[in-house]
């Protein structure tokens, strides 16, 4: 397993995916047609994320690489409980699995474990606190790692939807993407892209989003490696 191109890919798919399930965080029944009715803050955005109480759900992507006519395709399970427990199962075209906790990223896949104490990697452990304050709804934090824009899909109507850009301020960010893009509808992101500096992308879909899943014990054991109470 090469490390750092394994690693990298699989933290700028964290970074992507996260918010595009927290954003169907639990709210009232009336707060989605609400907030279409006029473009939203990114502050009023965020703040949905920060309801997140745990969730479940399916994602596709589609990685589009410079040297390949195609793009690669995978698709799997997403996995966040609180606090700071996310884990991103791909089932197809095979199976790997990326964990996330308070202070470690754990890869697995058909050739081996790899775990990364991230309070010894300070530059991995940037883009982690980055990913994990997009599930806090922090605004303040995400603000000092990304120059935050938000604008209307349609500048004639606010109904279709709205744009939420992320451009990295500086290192170790900027050394890696050019900037996120989230695109949506009231509080529901429908697909995220992400520009590498290297010229490649990725977009990713997310569906059949659960925002109360809750877990039980042992299956915070078999997903984030929690251990039992």
């Amino acid at each position: 397993m090469s490390w750092r191109a394994s690693t990298v890919r699989a933290l700028l798919a964290l970074t992507l995916l996260a918010p595009a399930s927290s954003a169907l965080a639990a709210a009232p029944a009336e707060a989605p047609a609400a907030a279409s009715a006029k473009t939203q803050t990114v502050g009023e955005l965020l703040a949905s994320f920060a309801v997140m109480k745990g969730f479940e759900a399916s994602f596709t992507e589609e990685k589009h690489l410079a040297l390949l006519a195609a793009p690669l395709k995978s698709s799997g399970k997403l996995y966040y409980a609180p606090p700071g427990r996310f884990a991103r199962v791909v089932e197809a075209p095979q199976r790997s699995t990326v964990v996330i906790t308070a202070t470690s990223l754990t890869m697995t896949d058909a050739t081996g474990k790899q775990a990364i104490d991230l309070r010894a990697r300070p530059d991995v452990k940037t883009f982690v606190e980055s990913f994990l304050m997009v599930l806090a709804g922090d605004e303040r934090g995400l603000a000092k790692v990304y120059r935050l824009e938000i604008a209307a899909a349609d500048p004639e109507d606010v109904r279709a939807g709205w744009v939420l850009t992320l451009t990295p301020r500086g290192e170790p960010l900027s050394r890696l993407v050019k900037g996120l893009t989230l695109r949506g509808h009231g509080l529901h992101v429908t697909t995220v892209r992400v520009d590498e500096v290297s010229g490649d992308w990725s977009e990713i879909t997310v569906r059949d989003a659960d925002p109360y899943r809750a877990f039980t014990d042992e299956e915070k054991a078999r997903l984030f490696g929690a251990p039992k109470p």
